[in-house]
């Protein structure tokens, strides 16, 4: 009788297949958020056509942070410009890691 039921079964989906009246169910899943991360470094590299700064941490672990229109630069209460900040200049860069890469959201020199 076990053995009828699930053959039944079968029959049954395969002609609900046939005549395309399944329902396909699908799961949205809503993208991973990160949550923002603090990096105190050293500029390595500035890169502004590229719209990139490599920023070293203190154990030496460079950090390729992308700067995008609404990243803020700040030098104490001056905003700045990508082009203006200088290897070596230490920063507290505030980021958003991404899978496209770690997105600054600011970055700020510390004189």
């Amino acid at each position: 009788m076990l053995l009828t039921a699930g053959l039944s079964a079968i029959v049954c989906a395969s002609m609900a297949l046939a005549a395309g009246t399944t329902k396909v169910v699908t799961h949205h899943t809503t993208p991973m958020r990160w949550q923002a991360q603090e990096l105190k470094g050293t500029i390595s590299m500035v890169d502004p056509q590229q719209d990139l700064v490599i920023v070293r941490d203190s154990s030496g672990t460079p950090f390729d942070i992308q700067v995008q229109r609404s990243t803020r630069i700040m030098n104490g209460q001056s905003p700045m410009k990508l082009s203006q900040l200088s290897k070596n200049e230490s920063v507290d860069v505030r980021f958003v890691p991404e899978a496209r890469g770690d997105m600054a959201r600011k970055i700020e020199v510390q004189r």
